[in-house]
């Protein structure tokens, strides 16, 4: 047990290990002239609703495959107004991204250093293999991954798997994610959390929380 009050890290995969989806859903609101956040909530639903019929959240439960989402989410594009092209979710999930190596890096010297470390991640089951070709899997102690058990963050199932699986207690985990809600989930469980908008700044902000540099 550390002396910091942490035993766990657990890390997002996308925004945190992975450049943020939200840069190829800017480039599809241009093709239809609408904001970023309009159209991530017309493609990835709402992300402050814990549990969602919305076919990007039945794909990250492994409820359906990526394959039915552009014909599933055809009633809520036309409930938001708008027209797709069809092509939509080839783009996004096109599998273009760059790999943030700080992070990396920081995740291996955490496990050094006696953190236990975990993934925690909504993903699709066709997606794994292309994400675990660009990010060793085998960094982490525990990885949780949506489609595979069945709930998403930021339902609090997700959460209560991840914590057992980790076997540190929940008010002894620091988890980083990119989007507010998963954040929300993530204190509700008990854990700390550190919002990642800038990678460095986040990477100072963990730090920070595990005493890294702070003399007793």
């Amino acid at each position: 047990m550390s002396s910091n009050g942490f035993d766990g890290v657990v890390f997002d995969f996308g925004g945190v290990l992975i450049t943020p989806i939200t840069t190829l859903l800017g480039e599809i609101a241009g093709w239809h002239d609408i904001s970023m956040p309009e159209m991530l909530d017309v493609l990835m639903g709402p992300r402050e609703t814990s549990t969602s019929d919305h076919p990007w959240h039945r794909c990250e439960r492994g409820e359906i495959p990526t394959a039915a989402m552009q014909e599933e989410v055809l009633p809520f594009a036309e409930a938001a107004g708008l027209l797709l092209r069809g092509d939509e979710y080839d783009r996004l999930l096109c599998g273009e991204f760059a790999v943030h190596d700080d992070v990396v890096e920081r995740i291996a010297r955490l496990r050094d250093e006696g953190y236990t470390v975990g993934l925690l991640t909504n993903s699709f089951r066709e997606f794994r293999a292309h994400l675990e070709a660009h990010v060793d899997f085998s960094l982490f102690d525990v990885v949780v991954d949506s489609s595979e058990v069945g709930c998403r963050k930021p339902e609090p199932e997700i959460y209560e798997v991840t914590t057992a699986r980790m076997g540190v207690d929940a008010d002894r985990i620091v988890y980083l994610d990119d989007f507010a809600a998963n954040l929300d989930g993530a204190r509700k469980a008990g854990w700390s959390t550190v919002h990642v908008v800038d990678v460095a700044t986040a990477l100072d902000d963990l730090d920070r929380l595990l005493g890294v540099g702070v003399s007793s």
